[in-house]
């Protein structure tokens, strides 16, 4: 299984960065009639953690994995391209929001550290390995949700919501052993310089909670408020989820958020995406109209 650290999982954003929940800058409940609309660009830096599985070429029911990781930092040196932008349509009570990001990263360094060779009898062996390797994300995040305010006053709101979450990953290891790795049994081996692929689209229904708390505070004349998205989902994988928190300065056209943002995933089995994080400040700037 291929693990990427933090950074490296962020590269997949799907490394992307990924279409997380709805965008920390948001529009409030409206009494004015009709559909109102915010459009938020926005930048994510997350480190990124996981695990990444890939089935062995020439080797059925043979697995392995590569540990590579990425902090914010070293993130921008792999970065190729990137794009984060959210959406928000809201007529009173109701609201539809979006947020997609796409991520594509350039080999970064990682480090295979186990392989599981089929075992006699049934089951798995796993061998020790110790392999330079350079893995390649390319991901996409797209999230979507509907929602209901349950509440709102002079504090803020606070809306339920519902929706789906896509994930598509790319991803390659480039291994390189100073010798190939034998398994247990004869036949069994991985040649040292091997190219791992893997693709996969996980689409995982969400449901969770959003708002803002408005506590009537001014900074040099602009209100302050207080965003927060928090969501929990499965389906194609086993457990996703996703909370993020900041602050945020209102002014007439729209608002700026500075925030900090978590997302996890977890597949598990032996598919390709294990377990993943990806943490990290973000800031954003919400138009509306």
């Amino acid at each position: 299984m291929t693990s990427i650290a933090p950074g490296a999982a962020a590269g997949m954003a799907l490394a992307a960065a990924l279409v997380a929940a709805p965008s920390l800058a948001q529009t409030r409940p409206s009494a004015a009639p009709g559909w109102h609309y915010a459009v938020t660009p926005y930048a994510w830096l997350p480190s990124i953690s996981g695990t990444l599985r890939y089935n062995l070429p020439n080797v059925p029911g043979g697995s392995t994995g590569a540990d590579a990781n990425l902090d914010g930092t070293r993130l921008l040196e792999a970065l190729d391209f990137a794009a984060m932008i959210g959406g928000e349509l809201r007529n009173g009570r109701y609201s539809l929001a979006a947020d997609l990001i796409h991520l594509r990263f350039g080999a970064s360094g990682s480090k295979v550290g186990r392989v599981d060779f089929p075992a006699a009898g049934g089951g798995t062996a796993t061998v020790g390995a110790s392999a330079a390797a350079e893995t390649s994300l390319e991901g996409t995040l797209w999230t979507m949700a509907g929602g209901y305010t349950m509440a709102e006053g002079n504090w803020g709101h606070v809306d339920a919501q519902a929706g789906f979450r896509l994930f598509s990953i790319d991803a390659q290891t480039n291994l390189r052993a100073n010798a190939a790795i034998q398994g247990p049994q004869a036949g069994q081996s991985l040649s040292g310089s091997a190219r791992l692929d893997a693709s996969e689209v996980l689409v995982d229904g969400i449901v969770g909670l959003r708002g803002l708390v408005a506590p009537g505070i001014e900074v040099l004349g602009v209100a302050l408020e207080f965003p927060y998205s928090l969501d929990i989902g499965t389906g194609a994988s086993r457990l996703t989820w996703q909370a993020a928190a900041g602050v945020g300065w209102r002014h007439r056209w729209g608002s700026v958020a500075l925030g900090y943002r978590h997302l996890y995933y977890d597949q598990g089995g032996d598919r390709l995406v294990q377990d993943f994080s990806f943490s990290g400040p973000s800031l954003s700037a919400s138009f509306r109209f």
